[in-house]
C-alpha cells in the first residue's frame, strides 16, 4: 500500500522566502555577548560534584541527606532507585546503560537534566518536578 502526500513534494507553506538582501553586518555592530550570571555559574559548578558519581556513592547521600530531613521521600526515592537499561538523551539518541554498575562513574547531573527537559517536552510536569527537587538537591548539596 502506498501513502501519496497531501501535497506535491517540495512546496512547503513553511518554506522561508527571502524578502530582501541583508545589509553587511560588521562585527563592531554586534552587541557583546551577555555574561552567564553568577547564580548560573554557582548551580554548574554545584552540578560538577554529581557529573562523575558512583551509583553507591550517590545513595550514600541521599540517604544521609533522607535522614536529616534535607529532602524529602520523593526525592530519596528518585535518587535511590536504580537507573534504568537505557535512557533517551535531549537528541533523540538512546544510550545503554545496562553496563552500569555500583562502582561506575556516572553523570548524574546531565542525566537528570536531560531527563527533566525531555519530561517538560512531553507535558509531564510531576516528572519534571520530580527531577527539579533532584537538581536543587544537587545545588545544595556541592
Amino acid at each position: 500500500m502506498e501513502i501519496f502526500p497531501i501535497q506535491p513534494v517540495g512546496i512547503s507553506p513553511l518554506k522561508l522566502r527571502e524578502s530582501s538582501a541583508q545589509p553587511n553586518v560588521r562585527m563592531s555592530e554586534l552587541a557583546p555577548k551577555a555574561t552567564a550570571s553568577k547564580d548560573q555559574d554557582v548551580f554548574e559548578e554545584a552540578l560538577s560534584v554529581f557529573a562523575s558519581m558512583t551509583p553507591r556513592r550517590l545513595r550514600e547521600i541521599a540517604t544521609e541527606s533522607f535522614q536529616k530531613d534535607e529532602i524529602d521521600e520523593g526525592t530519596f526515592r528518585e535518587l535511590s532507585t536504580e537507573l534504568p537499561l537505557q535512557a533517551v538523551d535531549r537528541n533523540g539518541n538512546v544510550a545503554d546503560l545496562s553496563t552500569l554498575t555500583d562502582d561506575t562513574q556516572f553523570d548524574y547531573a546531565e542525566y537528570y537534566r536531560t531527563q527533566q527537559s525531555l519530561a517538560e517536552m512531553i507535558g509531564d510536569m510531576d516528572m519534571a518536578d520530580s527531577y527539579s527537587k533532584v537538581l536543587d538537591f544537587f545545588s545544595r548539596t556541592s
